[in-house]
């Protein structure tokens, strides 16, 4: 029997550099999708769509089976995926999760998060926060997560009236070789502007959280285009074509707000904008449910 497991990217509202210090954030699943398809084996075979074996990607897959242990069966995995690599839309951590739900179905949602940001932090060597496996495993459709990193709890807030458009800047990085890793010591360093900025972004933090209590998108929308000025000045971790995107934006009717997602050094713009709004090179994002599993029936 073989089993299928499908997991969503994500864009965060609000809270970008906060999980790994233990702050709150407000990530939104999206309808990008990657699938995992495993079928029980006597050794392990391991493919994905697109891509040549050995690569980036194999390296977060043999991470969750390894923190699987003997838990994880040797098998076939086929992995496929709309999200797409470097965009800052959580790649990885849908990667992760599509894996451990196919290996581990009767593994609850939030513990399917947990065992994967271990993999991703000691096996892969990434000091992420545990923001993007709980979006992808814990979400529900038309609701932010509100999560606390700190304490590892969430709850889910309804999205205000409006819409996401996302801009792919064509930048691309890697977690990986990027500065990601040094500038999380030095947010965790007082006094530094890093660390400046994380403090100013959980006070947005809690001021969007009462945002989207009142349902208001333009109040949101607002403290959007605060963060993204503090990730550009402060966290530097914009670029020139996000910061020369988002200061367009600002200017664009019915536009709400709009700032760099994902972790940053490349990536995607993400603005939230009134319903029926459309702006060229803008693609449509539907919010998700997290993490699904449904047997597939016999494989080939």
């Amino acid at each position: 029997m073989s089993l299928l497991s499908s997991a969503p990217g994500r864009v965060n509202l609000l809270g970008e550099h906060v999980d790994h210090q233990g702050g709150v954030v407000l990530p939104v699943a999206i309808h990008l999708r990657t699938t995992a398809r495993y079928e029980p084996g006597e050794a392990w075979e391991i493919s994905s769509d697109g891509h040549e074996p050995g690569g980036a990607w194999e390296r977060y897959v043999r991470a969750v089976i390894d923190e699987m242990g003997e838990a994880a069966e040797p098998g076939r995995l086929e992995i496929a995926s709309t999200v797409p690599e470097g965009a800052g839309l959580a790649s990885s951590a849908a990667l992760e999760v599509a894996v451990a739900g196919a290996l581990a179905p009767e593994l609850p949602s939030l513990e399917v998060a947990l065992l994967c940001r271990r993999a991703e932090n000691a096996r892969v060597g990434v000091p992420c926060g545990l923001m993007d496996q709980v979006a992808s495993a814990c979400a529900i459709a038309g609701h932010a997560v509100v999560l606390d990193c700190a304490s590892e709890t969430f709850f889910h807030l309804p999205l205000p009236e409006m819409e996401m458009l996302l801009f792919d800047t064509g930048v691309r990085r890697t977690l990986l070789g990027s500065p990601y890793a040094e500038r999380a010591r030095e947010a965790a360093t007082p006094g530094t502007a890093a660390a400046r900025h994380v403090a100013e972004e959980r006070a947005r933090v809690d001021r969007a959280i009462a945002c989207l209590d009142k349902g208001d998108a333009r109040g949101l929308g607002a403290l959007m285009l605060e963060c993204h000025g503090s990730l550009r000045d402060l966290y530097r971790c914009s670029f020139a074509e996000a910061d020369d995107l988002v200061a367009t934006l600002a200017r664009t009717p019915g536009v709400f707000g709009a700032r760099l997602t994902g972790a940053g050094w490349g990536g995607s713009v993400l603005a939230i904008v009134e319903r029926g709004t459309r702006l060229e090179g803008s693609t449509l994002l539907l919010s998700d449910d997290g993490l699904g599993t449904t047997y597939a029936g016999p494989g080939p």
